[in-house]
């Protein structure tokens, strides 16, 4: 009896049936398993967001620009006492360390939204300090003045910077995420470049803060470079630190910075 043969053109329909199908199904996995991602991670049984700690650190980041502008009376505003509450903080600090990345170099009036200004200024202290828009008496060649008929502000800002400025650096030594809070620890000290006037900088001398009462070292600069790794083996021991406290607000994801303390 003869047997029947399956036409070659089915099976090659079949084939590309079954290809299709397990395309598909791939393709829904992968789809699924994107949808399924999540920011959250778990420190110590707490859940968290990741991206609250990315906003945290770009608090900080702005904290470092703001208070280490040698052009400002801000200049080393944190770090002026052993501790600092959000709410007792000065309104005209805290409105230039919000606004200060959003300032360019100029000797022509500029201008800022004041609803922009207030949204970022919520970000930073959220309810642990009132938005209170004045005119910033930042001295140096800043002039920032708040206009509350149309709530901008309106600025000059210096055009010359420093290649090698003196100033603060800051290095997270740890993170701890508690209930309701998060707490960074930082340690601080104060460089100071070595110029002889040229261009190149081979040296820094290293401080524990800004009065310079106290040398810590003498750090040579590679390639023009200071290596905060290298600063810190020798001397992080030495060196002052200070606690950041992010409080949740609300009972939502967002936290808002409350305080800085002073503890070693």
């Amino acid at each position: 009896m003869e047997e029947k043969k399956t036409p070659i053109g089915l099976i090659i329909f079949l084939i590309a049936i079954i290809v299709l199908l397990g395309g598909y199904i791939a393709l829904d996995k992968l789809v699924l398993s994107k949808r399924n991602v999540s920011n959250k991670t778990v420190v110590d049984e707490i859940s968290i967001d990741l991206n609250v700690l990315y906003k945290i650190g770009e608090t900080l980041d702005k904290f470092d620009r703001a208070y280490n502008d040698s052009n400002s009376n801000y200049f080393g505003y944190l770090y002026k006492q052993d501790k600092l509450l959000a709410k007792k903080f000065d309104n005209g600090a805290a409105l230039f360390a919000t606004i200060h990345d959003d300032l360019v170099g100029t000797n022509t009036a500029q201008y800022l939204v004041g609803a922009k200004v207030k949204s970022n200024f919520e970000k930073i202290f959220g309810k642990n300090l009132v938005y209170s828009p004045n005119t910033i008496k930042a001295g140096g060649n800043y002039n920032i003045i708040y206009n509350s008929t149309n709530s901008t502000f309106t600025y000059t800002a210096p055009t010359v910077t420093n290649a090698y400025p003196s100033g603060y650096i800051t290095v997270n030594v740890n993170t701890q995420i508690e209930e309701d809070k998060i707490l960074v620890k930082r340690r601080v000290f104060f460089v100071e470049y070595n110029s002889t006037g040229g261009a190149d900088v081979t040296k820094a001398n290293i401080y524990t803060n800004a009065n310079k009462s106290k040398l810590v070292g003498e750090i040579n600069l590679r390639n023009n470079v200071l290596s905060e790794e290298e600063v810190l083996a020798k001397y992080g021991s030495r060196f002052n630190e200070y606690l950041f406290t992010f409080k949740q607000n609300d009972n939502n994801e967002n936290y808002s910075f409350y305080s800085i303390e002073k503890v070693k």
